[in-house]
């Protein structure tokens, strides 16, 4: 592979995305570019990964991918010529697809695997808890992770649909693909769109699942392919015990502000606040039952640190804390 011209790389763009601040025309800009060819996928999916090494945001941002991808080569070159029979030959090749991935793709604070699934490579991204992970698929196609969130896609989309498996909760940029439907793989709902942006969130420990949708059109199945619902933009599908709703949101962008690294509450339940946290920042709340199903909060969090949060809720309500390394108790404090 050539090494990519340098010049060619919307840099500008690049940074406004990693940083959060895209316009809508840069964002289809970006989009219009990474369609072009193989080689800019790539070039983004290794421009992230720095990124999240250095994990600074820096007014511009120019990787030197051409050093990169040569000390790559060099290293593959350089191993010794073997005669591989045709299993072990086909082995090598995937091997050396996965060891590209890695190398060049994902937000790597994440944690990687892969393997071999009929007949097909697959990859396997986890965000760790506490952290925000961005992947961008074969076709383009911009997913973000929330934490403790992961996701497993095929190197290649080389079949009918575009099917991906997630767990937790993750945010879908879709590249548009009349002819190839995309499918999300959640543990009780399937959602089937051809390209455009919606959130789907799994949450265990309360058995529901939510599926918000921003632009576009997208339709929800049931595990056994039982058609549920079509969502409109603003609208969010809750699949709870059992129970299908489907609500109107007023700014839905508040529900999927968390890949941008914000936190935007409104009028949202104590329990609700708590457990959005506990993902946010990867730590476990022991709870005074008091607290319980008598307040409700209205407030945005960016960069503050978890005491901040807690300091700015005992304000609201009256409550103690103390955080005790991955473990938080709160008791409610009579006055």
């Amino acid at each position: 592979m050539n090494p990519m011209n340098q010049e060619k790389i919307p840099w500008e763009i690049i940074s406004a995305q990693l940083k959060g601040n895209a316009s809508s025309e840069q964002k289809e800009l970006l989009k219009a570019w990474l369609k072009e060819s193989e080689e800019n996928v790539k070039a983004y999916q290794q421009t992230l990964c720095d990124w999240q090494i250095s994990n600074q945001k820096v007014d511009f941002y120019s990787p030197d991918t051409e050093r990169l991808w040569g000390r790559l080569l060099a290293r593959i070159e350089k191993q010794p010529q073997k005669r591989l029979t045709p299993f072990r030959f086909y082995r090598w090749i995937a091997a050396a697809a996965v060891l590209v991935l890695v190398f060049l793709s994902g937000m790597w604070m994440g944690d990687f695997s892969s393997f071999f699934a009929n007949d097909q490579v697959y990859t396997t991204v986890i965000s760790p808890k506490g952290s925000r992970t961005q992947v961008v698929l074969p076709d383009s196609t911009c997913v973000w992770l929330n934490s403790g969130s992961e996701i497993r896609y095929p190197t290649s989309f080389e079949r009918k649909t575009r099917d991906v498996y997630i767990v937790g909760e993750c945010f879908f940029d879709v590249t548009k693909d009349q002819q190839k439907q995309f499918v999300v793989h959640a543990e009780k709902v399937d959602v089937r769109v051809f390209g455009t942006q919606f959130n789907v969130r799994e949450n265990g420990k309360i058995n529901q699942v939510d599926v918000a949708l921003l632009e576009g059109k997208v339709s929800v199945f049931g595990k056994q392919s039982q058609p549920l619902t079509e969502l409109k933009p603003g609208e969010q599908f809750t699949l709870a015990n059992g129970k299908a709703t489907v609500q109107q949101v007023s700014n839905i962008e508040r529900l999927v502000a968390w890949k941008d690294n914000m936190l935007i509450f409104e009028n949202e339940p104590f329990e609700s606040v708590i457990q959005t946290l506990e993902s946010w920042y990867g730590v476990e709340f022991t709870v005074d039952s008091q607290m319980l199903a008598k307040h409700s909060y209205t407030f945005k969090v960016k960069t503050e640190s978890l005491s901040d949060v807690l300091d700015l809720i005992s304000v609201i309500t009256p409550i103690e804390y103390k955080i005790n390394g991955e473990e938080v108790f709160i008791n409610y404090k009579n006055r």
